[in-house]
Order: C-alpha cells, then sequence, then structure tokens
C-alpha cells in the first residue's frame, strides 16, 4: 500500500511539493535494485551461453522504444494486481509509458518516454533492459520487431 501511495503522488506530478525530494530518492532506491537485479541478469549469460546468435546490427528506427514488451508467465497475467504493479514498477523506475496488452502473449506494452525525435536522450544511461535489446533468450528462440535490423542464427 505504501508503495501504491508514492506512485499516486507521483503520478499526480506533485513535482514542485514536499514530497518531491520524498519521491526522488524513492526513485532513486528502486532504480538501485534494478540495476542490482541487471547485473545479476548479466552475471548468469557468463555462466549460460545462449542457444542462439545475433547477426545485423540496429537501423536506428525507434521501434524497439516504441514497443517495449515485458513477457509475463500466464499465471502472473492471470492476476490483475500483479499486472498492475508490474505497470506501475516500469512507469515509475524505467519512465515508461504504459500503452496496452498482447493477453495471448501475456505480455504488456510499453513506450519509453526519453526516446525523442527516434533517439535515446540518455543513451549512455540506459538502462540494461535497453542495452540488452534484442533479448537473447537463454532458452527460447528470440523474437523481433518488424523492420528490426537483427538476425538470429542457430549456435553450434
Amino acid at each position: 500500500r505504501i508503495f501504491f501511495f508514492f506512485l499516486s503522488l507521483y503520478n499526480l506530478r506533485m513535482k514542485h511539493t514536499l514530497f518531491s525530494p520524498l519521491l526522488y530518492l524513492i526513485r532513486a532506491i528502486f532504480r538501485l535494485i534494478r540495476d542490482i537485479d541487471s547485473l545479476f541478469t548479466w552475471f548468469s549469460y557468463l555462466l549460460f551461453k545462449p542457444r542462439y546468435n545475433l547477426s545485423g546490427q540496429c537501423k536506428k528506427r525507434g521501434l524497439c522504444c516504441e514497443n517495449i514488451g515485458i513477457q509475463l508467465s500466464p499465471s502472473v497475467f492471470r492476476h490483475k494486481w500483479i499486472k498492475n504493479l508490474v505497470k506501475h514498477w516500469y512507469t515509475f523506475v524505467y519512465n515508461f509509458s504504459f500503452k496496452g496488452e498482447v493477453p495471448s502473449d501475456c505480455i504488456l506494452l510499453f513506450k519509453c518516454n526519453y526516446l525523442k525525435k527516434k533517439v535515446c536522450s540518455i543513451y549512455w544511461k540506459r538502462p540494461y533492459i535497453c542495452r540488452r535489446y534484442p533479448h537473447q533468450s537463454l532458452f527460447l528462440k528470440p523474437k523481433f520487431l518488424p523492420g528490426c535490423g537483427y538476425e538470429i542464427d542457430l549456435s553450434n
């Protein structure tokens, strides 16, 4: 409940009030948690090699920034309160805007608010989720947005 209270304050854009420093502190703590999680993810890729290799390069069209898909497991996707928590997390911590859902694939779609004229305005400090796109799954075949410059090759 406290988490949702702070998110509701942030969503009201109370930037020039007494709560502003507190919200920035909470956001910084959540971003630290996000970065620690990213380190664990990076470490897991050192231990396990993905089954697929990537080839190609980014065409710098901003498609991936306008269509960020966060896939949830079907058991999690069924629960509205968990989906809302995930939506608020990515809105608050990553500064994404929620676009919609793809229920058939259990995906929540977001758009990055740092994308300006199809260029990332925080490229040098972008989140790990952006740095590792296209995501190379350790066990599943990667999926790309139409028009993406990347392709997959089966690893030997």
